[in-house]
């Protein structure tokens, strides 16, 4: 096969169609705040959930721990249902349009949640809520993917991943303040108004062109580069038969296997605990609404900021020296993770929980953005959007999806004792997280060597 050598006329044209600094740095800017309001309409419900689970003549709808779990799962099946077929689409159409209308949907989700009167009026609601954030973090995930160079996606992710530390705080401690002083109902008109501004915002970011950073390097003439533009800015998911040719595609990487495997134990950890967390703050340490959704969201954002940071900057550093780093790095967490909640969930002092937990948090958040950035390194682009949604519809099924409604029903079953149903989920989930991860360092270097042969091969 004879290599094409570049004109330089192909190269300034090449260079032209890379994403600027300014567009870059506005889109970020974007879908970080995106992303905050994201998870603080998905954590308002946790913070006032037991001034909603009161009586009806207390103000509230009178559910039980497993109904209440019931409506925290049914948003995230719903969003797990809806992010592949939206992830396909993310690989079709214009992103930054589908990210617009994903937000503006489930804003207006969230400020009807405010309105009703029942448990299936808000299971229904949150069902919804469910459908506008599935479209938009396959979408958000492959635009960054494609205004970052390779070298950046780790740091760039986790620092995207921020937001939803950040955005978790806000709807646990703005959701409790709200819910003690003006009712449970104002805080979901609160955090549901902005997300419409946001969506007018993210309708303005400019759409790279696909792979933009993974080909840029490559050596082929003008007419081989247009006719690559073409085939990776549309993808290749265009009917049934290409959606089942690119699963399979995707489920054939080994690494794409482990990923599955650690999202999901570590959603279902993350997904659990941190619904249940201010009501057991509650719970166990008699704290009132306003206090328990302080106390989760300094636990969740201190501890989930730090390790975020610290573990995108690890993960990065280490990749620099081994191919494997980022996974690694997520082991580590993992690993660490695990006995850390244990022992904090045998504390009955409120500072001495705060503490244990926060250094958990720590280390449990190591793999958020690592995690991300390995599905960008051993897929290539035009199939990147569908993996990421692929990977969600699996872990939210399996992990967040289930654990609400599982420790709800555990907690039911022993007398209202959250403290158990969490003692014996949490910790075992993220032990085997670790233990997945283990199995994928063995394949994470061959998986990205291949994926970098599938593309020089493309241009050739």
């Amino acid at each position: 096969m004879k290599t094409v050598t570049p004109s330089p006329a192909g190269k300034r044209r090449s260079e032209s169609r890379l994403p600027g600094r300014t567009q870059a740095r506005f889109a970020f800017i974007v879908l970080f705040i995106v992303n905050i309001l994201n998870y603080a309409d998905r954590y308002v419900l946790p913070a006032i959930l037991r001034k909603v689970q009161a009586s009806p003549a207390h103000g509230g709808l009178g559910i039980t721990d497993f109904q209440a779990g019931l409506i925290g799962s049914s948003f995230l099946i719903v969003y797990a249902l809806a992010t592949l077929p939206l992830g396909i689409w993310a690989d079709r159409g214009i992103r930054k349009n589908i990210i617009a209308l994903c937000v503006g949907l489930w804003s207006v989700a969230t400020v009807l949640a405010g309105f009703t009167r029942n448990f299936l009026q808000l299971f229904s609601v949150r069902a919804i809520l469910g459908i506008g954030e599935a479209g938009y973090a396959p979408a958000t995930l492959s635009l960054l993917g494609d205004f970052y160079t390779k070298e950046q996606r780790g740091r760039v992710l986790s620092y995207w991943s921020v937001g939803t530390l950040i955005g978790s705080a806000i709807g646990f401690a703005l959701g409790g303040l709200v819910a003690d002083a003006f009712g449970w109902r104002w805080a979901f008109f609160i955090v549901g108004i902005p997300g419409l501004i946001s969506a007018f915002l993210a309708w303005r970011i400019s759409e790279p062109r696909r792979g933009v950073f993974d080909t840029q390097d490559e050596n082929f003439d003008t007419q081989d580069e247009n006719e690559a533009e073409i085939e990776v800015t549309h993808g290749q998911v265009n009917s049934w038969q290409d959606f089942k040719q690119a699963t399979g595609k995707i489920l054939r990487i080994p690494t794409y296997w482990v990923l599955l495997g650690a999202l999901t134990f570590s959603f279902f950890t993350i997904g659990g605990t941190s619904f249940w967390l201010p009501s057991y703050f509650a719970d166990t340490f008699h704290l009132s609404v306003a206090k328990a959704g302080i106390y989760s969201g300094i636990v969740l954002v201190v501890g989930g900021i730090i390790g975020t940071i610290i573990g995108g900057w690890l993960a990065d550093y280490v990749q620099r020296r081994r191919p494997e780093g980022r996974l690694l790095v997520a082991t580590i967490g993992f690993l660490a993770g695990a006995p850390l909640v244990l022992s904090a969930l045998f504390l009955h002092n409120l500072a001495l929980f705060i503490g244990m937990f926060l250094i958990a948090a720590i280390f449990l958040s190591f793999c958020t953005g690592p995690l991300q950035a390995v599905i960008q390194d051993v897929i290539r682009p035009d199939l990147r959007a569908t993996a990421v949604g692929f990977s969600l519809l699996f872990a939210h099924i399996l992990g967040d999806a289930s654990s609400p409604t599982l420790i709800g029903y555990i907690a039911d079953l022993n007398h209202h004792d959250l403290s158990f149903a969490l003692l014996v989920t949490a910790p075992t989930a993220l032990l085997l997280a670790g233990l997945v991860c283990l199995l994928g360092l063995k394949t994470v270097a061959r998986d990205m060597r291949k994926m970098q042969e599938q593309l020089h091969a493309s241009h050739e």
